[in-house]
């Protein structure tokens, strides 16, 4: 659940700015670094790094807009394909460069190794003004323009959206939150993607005026008949350098099949100071 991860830098910065009234200024630009390794349910291993660059506005304290570009880099047997939420497994492995990620004849001690750009997120989050100053929720739409080449299993070649409600609050020093999103993905030519569920539930932590961590578990459906579910715990620590800069440190450990075995990251933020 690569795209959520980062997204979750949000909740991060929220432990801290809710708690000590910070105001976001209208732009954001943050680098971020994940890398992850798993079998995702199927018989050989995959390794997935993504290096995103996202930029985001805020016109209003309502409304952000995000757009998110990775450059992305596949190992494995070819039965896995980064969707921008992680991976799954679309056939029965081997070798890029056939439209699928896989073919009919598949070796699983043949590893390929593709990298490129990945796919382009389009967000648009709205922000419902606070019930009772205390609960706030956040209502967004994704889209996904596919860029990443299908060719060399950088991504699946289809267009996918997703619908996303995420409730949070203040309780003293803690942030707890859930996060439900329905996500809908385009079919490909020889594999049927079904329209999943996921959810999160955690809470982050303020430990001071400038730091923060917190923890969740996050679970998505599977989107074919020969992936399995994704079930993960995340954790994460966030600081806030200076009025620019913000940094966060990441990991993550796969409870499920379809999930990787363990992955981490990184994100840095800068801020235009107004």
């Amino acid at each position: 659940m690569k795209f959520n991860r980062f997204t979750k830098a949000f909740i991060a910065a929220s432990s801290v700015s809710l708690c000590s009234g910070a105001m976001a200024s209208d732009w954001k630009y943050s680098l971020g670094a994940d890398v992850s390794s798993g079998d995702y349910g199927s018989t050989a291993e995959t390794d997935i790094t993504s290096l995103p660059f996202t930029v985001s506005y805020s016109p209003s304290a309502a409304w952000t807009f995000k757009a998110s570009l990775p450059w992305v880099s596949v190992e494995g047997p070819g039965d896995v394909i980064p969707g921008g939420d992680g991976g799954f497994v679309i056939g029965p492995g081997n070798g890029f460069g056939n439209g699928n990620g896989g073919n009919q004849n598949p070796d699983e001690s043949v590893r390929s190794k593709e990298s490129g750009l990945g796919d382009l997120w389009l967000t648009g989050t709205y922000s419902l003004e606070p019930v009772g100053n205390r609960y706030f929720v956040d209502l967004s739409a994704k889209y996904k323009v596919p860029l990443g080449d299908e060719e060399r299993g950088l991504g699946t070649g289809e267009s996918d959206y997703s619908l996303q409600m995420e409730v949070f609050t203040a309780v003293d020093d803690f942030t707890p939150f859930v996060t439900v999103a329905r996500k809908f993905k385009g079919d490909l030519p020889d594999v049927v993607l079904r329209d999943v569920w996921y959810t999160s539930v955690g809470s982050g932590y303020r430990l001071s005026e400038v730091s923060s961590m917190g923890a969740s578990l996050d679970y998505q459906q599977a989107a074919t008949d020969t992936s399995s579910a994704q079930t993960e715990i995340f954790g994460y620590y966030s600081h806030k350098l200076n009025n620019r800069w913000t940094g966060m440190l990441y990991g993550y450990i796969g409870l499920a099949d379809g999930s990787p075995d363990q992955g981490f990251g990184l994100q840095i933020s800068y801020r235009p100071e107004n």
